[in-house]
């Protein structure tokens, strides 16, 4: 296994756009090794709360003493869609959804996340609910792999992917990311320094874990949660996710809210060149930072 450390993203363009009231309480609602949780209780006054949440129960093992220490901070384990099960209505200042994985979760080969390392191809952000990926791949029918591939991966080579995949795997179950990475290569020619299994990866985790449907629920819970001119900072990392959030705030594909949000710094925030050359990971990053109208 590869040990990295996780670097949270543009943490002093969220910490600039989201802390509106530093008095108020606030939802790291994607704790993961805890960077953006401990940047905002350093600007947060004695008076300010903040809750971390993080549906991947590993993660109480990465709350550091100073964390633990401080009275302001609470950990939640729970998946995001389900924040308003634990706060009020207008009960909120801030919500921060950094959408992804973390490098720790990616670098574990026993997570499955990554075709870098061979390892069980699970792909569970909490890995005692839900099906894996190995479950999904060997048991979901050609059509549901190809739309999967297709809508979440992006991919150009979907069908042919899909048709490989339930071909083979009557006789060799696919258990491992390796296998899956391979059946993609024999699909793909690598050209270039894009492995031709990072959309399918992608996809993937995904649909595992429902992240699209996720994203559509906390972005119908803020609108409840949130007080008049709280904000909201989405850090997403391809076109799929930032395409729902975009058109979240701008009032469409809705599901029952109505509420008006105003963009924060322009339309979106991009990763400083001296962060993406700290941290290569951070260059996919696009932050949006929305204030519910009063």
């Amino acid at each position: 296994m590869i040990n990295k450390t996780h670097e949270a993203v543009m943490v002093e363009e969220v910490l600039t756009h989201l802390l509106g009231n530093k008095i108020g309480t606030y939802v790291d609602c994607t704790f993961g090794a805890g960077g953006h949780s401990s940047s905002i209780l350093k600007e947060l006054k004695t008076e300010g709360l903040l809750f971390g949440m993080d549906k991947d129960i590993s993660v109480k093992d990465k709350v550091t003493e100073e964390l633990k220490a401080d009275n302001r901070f609470s950990l939640i384990n729970d998946n995001f869609s389900n924040c308003n099960n634990h706060f009020l209505e207008n009960s909120l200042d801030g919500i921060l959804i950094d959408l992804g994985i973390s490098s720790t979760q990616l670098d574990n080969s026993k997570r499955g996340f990554s075709f870098q390392e061979n390892g069980p191809l699970d792909m569970r952000l909490n890995q005692e609910e839900g099906f894996s990926a190995e479950q999904w791949i060997n048991t979901a029918k050609q059509k549901e792999i190809e739309t999967v591939f297709w809508e979440l991966g992006e991919e150009r080579a979907s069908r042919k992917i899909a048709k490989i995949i339930c071909d083979g795997r009557v006789k060799n179950p696919i258990e491992t990311t390796q296998d899956l990475a391979n059946i993609v290569l024999s699909c793909i020619p690598r050209r270039g320094k894009k492995h031709p299994a990072t959309n399918i990866f992608r996809a993937i985790r995904m649909h595992v874990n429902q992240e699209i449907g996720e994203l559509q629920a906390i972005l119908e819970s803020a609108c409840l949660l949130l007080k008049a001119e709280g904000r909201i900072a989405i850090i997403s990392f391809h076109s799929i996710e930032d395409r729902v959030v975009k058109r979240f705030f701008q009032g469409k594909d809705r599901i029952f809210s109505e509420t008006k949000f105003n963009s924060i710094g322009g339309k979106h925030i991009k990763p400083s060149r001296e962060e993406i050359k700290l941290n290569p990971r951070s260059r996919s990053a696009i932050l949006r930072v929305a204030e519910k109208a009063a």
